[in-house]
């Protein structure tokens, strides 16, 4: 795998452009694709990152290690969603100060909605079930939000909210 420096520094490489550059930002995006309302096939969000080619890459290029890190990456939110949501936190960059920088996890977290939209609008704009459940990310985005421990865990548990929302859904699709 690729440490966090060397994996942004390839995401900047690339062209075209992937949709994050940030840990964070992958982090965000790797979430809505794990908790949305159906599985996307890695072959379908793995070249947006690593190039069309990455998953034929030789082993050892940067290329196989930017898709180990991918695939490390997303392991790690879907085990910690499924096996501890109540401990599970989104990866968010930390300030100086100490609280924590949302704008990146959110805004690709949204991007990655895009993969499923018409599934996601439930979610996304409201609804008689849901509510308005994604309302702790959806206000995040801007580039100024500053979230403590609280904030953290509320997008938390609107994740896990949104994952137990969309988990029928996926179940009843692995079936068929």
């Amino acid at each position: 795998m690729l440490d966090d420096a060397a994996f942004e520094a390839f995401l900047r490489k690339q062209r075209p452009h992937p949709p994050v550059f940030s840990m964070d930002g992958l982090d965000g995006y790797l979430t809505a694709l794990i908790i949305g309302p159906r599985f996307i096939d890695p072959r379908q969000w793995i070249g947006l990152f690593a190039g069309e080619r990455a998953l034929m890459a030789l082993e050892g290029t940067t290329e196989a290690l930017a898709v180990q890190t991918l695939v490390a990456t997303y392991n790690r939110i879907s085990t910690g969603l499924a096996e501890t949501p109540e401990a599970w936190r989104p990866r968010f960059a930390q300030r100086k100060d100490g609280t924590f920088d949302p704008s990146d996890w959110s805004t690709a977290f949204l991007i990655a909605t895009g993969f499923a939209s018409s599934l996601w609008r439930p979610v996304l704009r409201g609804h008689a079930k849901t509510g308005d459940i994604i309302a702790p990310i959806r206000v995040m985005t801007d580039r100024g939000s500053r979230l403590d421990d609280e904030a953290v865990a509320a997008i938390a548990r609107a994740v896990v909210a949104i994952r137990s929302y969309f988990m029928p859904k996926r179940v009843t699709a692995a079936r068929r």
